[in-house]
């Protein structure tokens, strides 16, 4: 196999990490309370579960919506006029308290990567994270291009935005593999655009037979046995 692009996943394949919801809610009735509109912190979990839930459902349809709209939605719920300020507030308390860590091993990793082969990101996120996460951390110089689904309002699986980063990276889907951690999104959503799937092993996923590693450490070995 001849290989010219690597596209990798973020969360669960370069970085671990997770929202610390009881601050980040704290954070949100703090900001709310200093523009004036004192919450209930019932009332306002209520609105943060509504305004997910109408997300599910444009995900649900490979489609993906911006942080911004989401919590346009959010504050919609209670009754708060969203402005771009506020929602900018709160935008910086989610990446304030969404804890993210690299694997130990994952600037190595890039650095061989992108010394063979054009790197691309491909997130599934409402968030511009990972993006701000890899342009402070200069992580982003390994990347030829950095796509978030926000950008493009569709997500992994829908293989429409598989093809978005091929155009991109201008490669054809046989030239290129998709890393990720999750069996629905990457690897069925790899195998439907053409691409080759690489599998971050990980716990109560779907049934996947194809290449699996158990970390991205192993990867660059592995791509080095598939052009073989």
């Amino acid at each position: 196999m001849k290989i010219k692009a690597v596209i990798l996943d973020f969360g669960g394949t370069l970085s671990e990490g997770d929202l610390d919801w009881d601050p980040y809610h704290l954070a949100l009735q703090g900001i709310l309370t200093r523009r004036g509109y004192p919450v209930e912190m019932g009332d306002l979990k209520k609105a943060i579960r509504g305004a997910l839930q109408e997300l599910a459902k444009v995900r649900d349809r490979g489609r993906e919506r911006t942080f911004e709209e989401v919590y346009s939605d959010f504050l919609g719920n209670l009754g708060v006029p969203a402005d771009r300020e506020l929602l900018d507030e709160f935008h910086a308390a989610f990446r304030i308290h969404y804890r993210t860590e690299y694997l130990h091993c994952a600037e190595d990793v890039l650095r061989e990567l992108s010394s063979r082969y054009k790197v691309a990101l491909l997130s599934n996120t409402m968030s511009d994270h990972p993006r701000v996460l890899l342009k402070e951390s200069g992580y982003d110089r390994y990347f030829t291009q950095i796509l978030c689904s926000r950008d493009v309002g569709v997500r992994k699986p829908n293989p429409e935005i598989f093809r978005i980063i091929l155009d991109r990276l201008g490669v054809r889907p046989e030239e290129a593999v998709h890393v990720g951690d999750r069996v629905d999104a990457d690897m069925y959503g790899a195998r439907d655009a053409g691409l080759t799937g690489v599998w971050i092993k990980t716990p109560d996923q779907l049934p996947w037979s194809g290449h699996a590693i158990a970390s991205i450490c192993e990867l660059p070995a592995l791509l080095r046995r598939m052009e073989a």
